[in-house]
């Protein structure tokens, strides 16, 4: 009988553990990682614990705020990328209930002109020169 109380126990700790770590707050990353200067970009700031419709939060690229921020679940933010300057920035959020999270050089600008050069070499491709 005392093992099974004690099984009982053991369960119910672990239970409530994985509850709490379940609804604790954590940022992790923003997907995509990278996008052009003059911002516009739409972006996901992903991790766990977010409260959609209970919460609100400011997102700062560097220095610059973005705009369109919604929480749109437990583990996504989206949002839309304020201009910046070329280069990595640090992500910064900042929750209505007071907690702060900053990923150190979450994200990076780059030059237009950088990403229309990716995107002429790896889509459009001369006729002939495609694997086969």
């Amino acid at each position: 009988m005392k093992r099974v109380l004690g099984l009982s126990l053991a369960v119910m700790v672990l239970t409530f553990l994985a509850a709490c770590d379940e609804a604790r707050l954590r940022i992790d990353r923003v997907e995509p990682a990278e996008g052009i200067t003059a911002g516009g970009d739409q972006v996901n700031i992903l991790g766990a614990g977010l409260q959609p419709g209970k919460t609100g939060v400011r997102v700062a690229f560097g220095s610059h705020v973005a705009e369109q921020v919604v929480i749109s679940s437990k583990d996504k933010i989206n949002l839309v990328t304020p201009s910046g300057d070329k280069g990595p920035v640090d992500v910064v959020l900042d929750f209505d209930d007071g907690q702060r999270f900053k990923i150190p050089a979450g994200y990076r600008y780059v030059d237009p002109k950088e990403t229309e050069d990716l995107r002429k070499m790896f889509f459009n491709k001369p006729k002939g020169t495609e694997k086969k």
